[in-house]
């Protein structure tokens, strides 16, 4: 008997222990919500990409003696526009606007006139009569080259049979020691499709 009443007793104290025991632990886990670290005092460290680079892809290349601020061909606007005529000879302005922060040109552009998107002829020789300087262009300001063409049309005009004529619908542009050609539209151009040197360009001039 004596030994059933110290079961009894032990069972006794055991048993609330043991539910005492229980209701702690459930009382001491976290509603969700609130189960997150408390600070350590070190963020924790999160890879990132790196941004993406923006603009050209890759940049253009110039050729030998182009300034140290040379103009990129996508900062600049071309055009060409008719001046006037000489006995025997059309004389066109191209201007080239600069459309970014400023940069500076100097030397002859590249011209050649092309037909459905294909050049042909020969390119457009250097007026050394106009000494290459370098000219800053401000951003929103221009500079300008002179283009000179021999009047071919009929039948090559006073080259006569020297020059085999044709009919270009663009002006193929690359700006002094550029490397990008920038089609210029015109309408039937007339020119001499055959090595025939029929037109000079002058060099890189801050005035029209």
């Amino acid at each position: 008997m004596s030994n059933s009443r110290s079961l009894s007793g032990i069972l006794s104290l055991a048993v609330p222990t043991l539910v005492i025991g229980l209701l702690s632990s459930c009382a001491s886990v976290s509603s969700p919500g609130n189960n997150e670290p408390s600070p350590s005092g070190s963020p924790e460290t999160v890879a990132t990409p790196s941004p993406s680079p923006s603009g050209d892809t890759g940049a253009e290349t110039f050729t030998a003696g182009a300034p140290s601020d040379q103009c990129t061909t996508k900062q600049l606007s071309i055009a060409v526009s008719t001046e006037s005529a000489s006995a025997g000879h059309l004389h066109y302005l191209i201007t080239f606007t600069n459309n970014g922060p400023q940069c500076s040109l100097s030397g002859f552009p590249v011209v050649q006139v092309a037909k459905a998107g294909t050049p042909f002829g020969s390119v457009a020789s250097q007026d050394t009569a106009s000494a290459p300087v370098t000219v800053p262009i401000a951003t929103g300001a221009s500079a300008y080259a002179q283009l000179t063409v021999v009047n071919v049309d009929p039948g090559g005009g006073p080259l006569g049979s020297a020059c085999t004529v044709d009919h270009g619908d663009a002006l193929f542009i690359t700006a002094p020691h550029g490397t990008i050609v920038t089609p210029i539209p015109v309408d039937s151009f007339a020119a001499c499709s055959n090595s025939t040197d029929w037109f000079t360009v002058g060099s890189i001039s801050a005035t029209s």
